[in-house]
C-alpha cells in the first residue's frame, strides 16, 4: 500500500504530533520543535500511535531511538521502526531506511537494500532519495553503472528545487558523445577515487541518525568533502543540531 502525506488522515495525525510532540513534517522530513509544556515529547504517546501502525508515529519513534531524544539510544530500534513505516509505503521512511543500509547505520551497510528502498521513495518523488539514487547509480552502488540513469534522478531532484541535486549536477558533470552516449567528467579527486564527497544533507541525516561527532569528522576527511557557507548555515540551523565540532570542521573545508 503506498501512503501520500497529502491525505486528510495523515494531516491530522501530523498535526496532533505538532500539539503533542513537539515535531512536524517539513518536505517530507521529521522537524522538532521543542514544547517546553511537554518536557518528556510524549514519547508513550508517539510510541502508541507507532503500534497502531501510524506510518508517520512510526518514522518520528525511529528518529527519537536514533538520536536518544527520549528513550536510549539505540539504531536497531530505530531501523525497526523505520522499517515499519517503510514497508507501509511511507516515502521519508524509506528514503531514511534506504540511508541507513547506505551509511551502516544500524544495519550492515548493504549498498543493493539501499538502492531498493531510495528507489521506492524516489518514485513516490522523494528528491532526497532520487539525488541519493543518482549518486548510486553514478558510483555503481547496489547497481550497475549507468550515467544517464545517474543524470535522469539528479535532474528528478533539482527540478524539485532541491539543492543539493543540483549541486550534484555541477560536481558530478555529463556530456553526451555525438552518439548520444553519456558519460561523466570528473571535476576532483575525491570522484576520481569512487568517494563520493559528502553533501550538508549527508551531514544532517548521519547527525541525526546518532553517529558521533568524530566519525562525521573522518568522514568528511576521507571523501574530500568541501562545503559553502550555504551548507554550513544549512548546518547550524538544522533541528536536531549538528555537533559543532562537526560544524568546524566543515568551515575548515570553505570553498
Amino acid at each position: 500500500m503506498r501512503i501520500s502525506h497529502r491525505t486528510t488522515g495523515i494531516a491530522v495525525v501530523s498535526m496532533g504530533l505538532v500539539l503533542a510532540t513537539g515535531c512536524a513534517t517539513r518536505n517530507g522530513g521529521i522537524v522538532f520543535v521543542p514544547n517546553p509544556s511537554h518536557a518528556n515529547y510524549q514519547v508513550q504517546s508517539i510510541r502508541q500511535r507507532a503500534a497502531q501502525g501510524d506510518p508517520i508515529a512510526q518514522l518520528t519513534l525511529g528518529t527519537y531511538y536514533a538520536i536518544g531524544r527520549g528513550v536510549p539510544k539505540d539504531p536497531m530500534e530505530a531501523v525497526k521502526w523505520y522499517r515499519l513505516s517503510a514497508e507501509q509505503g511511507y516515502a521519508p521512511a524509506q528514503y531514511r531506511l534506504g540511508f541507513c543500509y547506505a551509511i551502516g547505520i544500524g544495519v550492515a551497510r548493504d549498498y543493493t537494500e539501499a538502492v531498493k528502498w531510495y528507489r521506492l521513495s524516489a518514485d513516490q518523488g522523494n528528491a532526497l532519495a532520487q539525488n541519493n539514487l543518482g549518486r548510486c547509480f553514478y558510483f555503481g552502488h547496489g547497481v550497475a553503472q549507468d550515467y544517464a540513469e545517474s543524470e535522469k534522478w539528479f535532474r528528478k531532484a533539482a527540478a524539485q528545487g532541491n539543492l543539493t541535486a543540483q549541486r550534484s549536477l555541477r560536481l558530478y558533470s555529463f556530456e553526451r558523445s555525438p552518439g548520444g552516449a553519456v558519460k561523466p567528467v570528473p571535476q576532483d579527486n575525491a570522484i576520481a577515487q569512487n568517494q563520493p564527497p559528502l553533501t550538508v544533507d549527508d551531514i544532517k541525516d548521519v547527525a541525526s541518525s546518532g553517529v558521533k561527532a568524530d566519525k562525521i569528522i573522518a568522514m568528511i576527511k576521507e571523501t574530500s568533502s568541501k562545503f559553502t557557507q550555504q551548507d554550513i548555515d544549512a548546518a547550524q540551523q538544522a533541528n536536531p543540531p549538528v555537533d559543532p565540532d562537526v560544524i568546524k570542521c566543515m568551515k575548515d573545508t570553505l570553498r
